[in-house]
């Protein structure tokens, strides 16, 4: 059950947001965090003879926190206490000290540094962890809505570093949400991530040693925040580190889009669309956004259905991030199956034959195929010729002419060696682009195909002018075919306008925060 802090409407569904006012939802502890009991009997104790604790700050799932702090050396720390109604379930204690004992094993500058372990006078068990001062990312998104692209990854690209150390150790989060990445400052830079709450991670040590059925967690168990699972969790399967990765993709498009991908008014109905449903391009859920076909490709790779799809480690992640603010295509990105990654539209191109050899490497079909994700709108301008665009510089220059001439083996009808040949009526000509699934118009205007791959019949002899369109990438090619051919043609992007004078209306918009995403890096410390 969720629980709207501004209204106080109650949501038991997916929901991340309140419908009436926009404020993100919050588990009913969270708000009662509010109503803090002046008359704690934990306030103002002294735990291992050392944590004087100071006051109650906050509420997880499992426990309370408080501020306190080391009497001996004046330092603030957190104290999280597990709840007394938990504290008498042998399994829910377990689930706890496993926090304690997986986020203490890793020692990451981005995992909160749990360093003390005891229970209370009440018999209550806790752990005491660094004080951390900031908000966690489910707090700024509920303010923000979305961020900039470069700061969405450099988020993202620390919790890779974090979540790579985890692994390395053989745990696995398995509840990676904005709620538990917490961001605070240090060293004069904003945004530090600090993960925190391996309440259900997954050790491997502690859930495979040891006598059968004494595992914390068994197979056919869900566990995690449903808007954020992949639907290998949502199915109760066996799970690896490849779900913290389709978590960090959900919340790479959160960022950018304004909300999560899967939404839905139940539990199961957020975890069906995990398992089944395509995912929406992020233009489509938000118009405003600015994101670049390079990194919308890392996140469709990142939230693949199938985990052998997606980075097989945050690592891959964390420099396809890298690659795509820079406007480029990391190796592992290149190499992923267009049926994991590129939505229907642009996935079923084999509708003509292709020749059984092909003529460029996977890798390279798909590291132009990247621009194709969000550049679908060629059809609109059907039946309109080239020549009738106006030339400013959204017009693409052409691409370099590649001219085919008939074979010199061919033997010239009237040369008189040989056998007399009749010309073909018709030519075939195979025409593939690169990317694939551009429209293709003759010279005169009229259209030769909708889609590459594709066939064009041609007269012998006849100069042959196709030119080649896909949303703003256009390609050219000219060739006087003898006999059947094969030919494909590049497409390129146009070149970037220059920036428009101060004052305009271009520049005003860029005013208001929003730059390209191929043209935002990321920092240094974050990488």
């Amino acid at each position: 059950m969720k629980v709207c802090p501004a209204c106080r409407s109650d949501y038991g569904g997916g929901e991340v947001f309140c419908p009436v006012d926009a404020t993100r939802l919050m588990t009913t502890s969270e708000v009662a965090i509010g109503a803090v009991d002046p008359n704690d009997p934990l306030v103002g104790t002294v735990l291992a003879g050392r944590y004087v604790v100071e006051r109650r700050v906050g509420e997880g799932g499992m426990g309370l926190v408080y501020l306190g702090v080391h009497r001996d050396i004046d330092k603030r720390v957190a104290v999280k206490v597990l709840r007394d109604d938990l504290s008498r379930r042998p399994e829910v204690v377990a689930r706890f000290r496993q926090e304690a004992k997986s986020a203490s094993r890793i020692g990451h500058e981005h995992i909160v540094d749990i360093f003390d372990f005891g229970e209370t006078a009440r018999g209550a068990s806790y752990f005491v962890m660094e004080f951390l001062e900031g908000e966690d990312l489910g707090r700024l998104l509920g303010r923000e809505s979305t961020l900039e692209a470069a700061r969405a990854c450099a988020i993202v690209v620390q919790c890779c570093r974090a979540l790579s150390a985890a692994h390395e150790k053989g745990i696995v989060h398995r509840d990676i949400k904005p709620e538990n990445i917490f961001l605070t400052k240090r060293d004069g830079v904003d945004d530090f991530v600090k993960i925190v709450d391996f309440g259900i991670a997954k050790m491997s040590d502690i859930e495979t040693d040891g006598a059968p059925g004494r595992k914390l967690t068994k197979t056919g168990m869900i566990f995690g925040t449903p808007e954020y699972m992949s639907p290998e969790q949502a199915a109760g399967k066996e799970l690896d580190h490849r779900v913290d990765i389709y978590a960090l993709g959900v919340i790479l498009f959160e960022c950018l889009a304004g909300r999560v991908p899967f939404e839905g008014d139940t539990f199961m109905g957020v975890l069906t669309q995990h398992l089944f449903a395509e995912l929406p391009p992020i233009e489509a859920v938000n118009p405003e956004a600015r994101v670049s076909a390079e990194l919308e490709l890392v996140i469709r790779k990142a939230l693949a259905k199938d985990p052998d799809d997606r980075y097989q480690d945050t690592d891959e992640l964390a420099e396809a991030l890298v690659y795509a603010l820079d406007g480029r295509l990391s190796p592992a990105t290149a190499l992923a199956p267009p049926a994991a990654v590129l939505p229907r539209s642009l996935r079923d191109l084999d509708e003509v034959p292709r020749r059984k050899s092909s003529r460029w490497t996977w890798a390279a079909a798909l590291a132009v195929g990247a621009a194709a994700l969000g550049w679908v709108g060629f059809g609109q301008t059907s039946g309109q010729r080239d020549e009738g665009e106006p030339t400013e510089t959204r017009t693409a220059p052409a691409a370099p002419v590649e001219v085919a001439t008939a074979p010199s083996d061919v033997p010239s009808p009237d040369s008189g060696d040989g056998p007399e040949e009749l010309a073909p009526e018709s030519i075939l000509v195979h025409v593939e682009s690169n990317p694939p699934g551009a429209r293709v118009v003759l010279g005169d205007g009229s259209e030769a195909c909708a889609r590459t791959p594709c066939v064009v019949e041609t007269i012998p002899g006849s100069t042959l002018v196709l030119r080649a369109r896909l949303g703003k990438r256009r390609g050219r090619v000219a060739l006087a075919p003898a006999r059947e051919e094969h030919v494909r043609i590049e497409l390129t992007a146009p070149s970037r306008a220059r920036a428009k004078p101060k004052g305009t209306h271009a520049s005003q918009r860029g005013s208001q925060g929003r730059a390209n995403a191929s043209d935002l890096k990321v920092p240094e410390w974050a990488q």
